[in-house]
């Protein structure tokens, strides 16, 4: 049995009585017993619980019904799982860190493609992955081509962008798009900038219609 299962199984006891410490009065009782188990499954299987237990909790202040509640919880985790599956198939090794879990469930949650977000896992074999699905995600949300959009993001890991500046891509190219260039020619015109793509300043006039950036990442 591997390490991981090991530990998980032998915090089993002390992690069920703070899962159910922490549901009680927020959620029914009667359906308290259920969705700890939910999130004990999820332990034994290396699966982050917490996106579980905030989904309980969210639908206990929303004055659902806990038979409804139960169901939410279980399709989480059948998120997640679909995640992990994911991140295997891309090429990591089980047991797929907790993280880079929850960011790929939040990804598809978004709406982008399975095969896109497989597609930026796969290509960038190092996590963190989040600033990556983020950047993608920022260009989609302002109706970029999904496959593009990660097309883009990948160049600018792979021609050396730091991490933490993959949003100022997505920005500099959401920039030429308000400077009047088509989405095809603003991507074209970012990616001859890369590696070096300066912090873009705002633009004085006009804004891409829905502007925002993405929500962060759940924990």
């Amino acid at each position: 049995m591997k390490l991981w299962v090991v530990l998980a199984l032998l915090a089993g006891p002390l992690a069920a009585q703070s899962v159910r410490s922490r549901l009680e009065g927020r959620v029914p009782n009667s359906v308290i017993p259920t969705i700890d188990s939910l999130v004990q499954s999820a332990a034994q299987e290396g699966l982050p619980t917490e996106p579980l237990i905030q989904k309980a909790i969210e639908g206990g202040a929303k004055h659902i019904e806990g038979p409804r509640i139960v169901a939410a919880v279980q399709v989480s985790l059948g998120q997640l799982r679909g995640a992990r599956d994911l991140l295997v198939r891309a090429g990591d090794a089980p047991p797929v860190q907790p993280a880079e879990v929850t960011t790929v469930a939040w990804a598809l949650r978004r709406g982008l493609p399975t095969a896109v977000v497989e597609r930026v896992a796969a290509a960038l074999p190092r996590p963190p992955r989040s600033p990556a699905l983020h950047a993608v995600a920022d260009l989609v949300a302002h109706r970029f081509e999904p496959d593009s959009a990660a097309t883009l993001i990948i160049d600018a890991v792979q021609a050396g962008v730091p991490q933490d500046r993959l949003l100022d891509v997505s920005t500099a190219t959401l920039h030429e798009v308000q400077r009047g260039r088509n989405r095809f020619e603003a991507l074209a015109t970012v990616r001859q900038l890369l590696p070096n793509v300066p912090a873009p300043a705002k633009p004085a006039h006009g804004a891409v219609a829905g502007a925002r950036r993405p929500a962060p990442t759940p924990p």
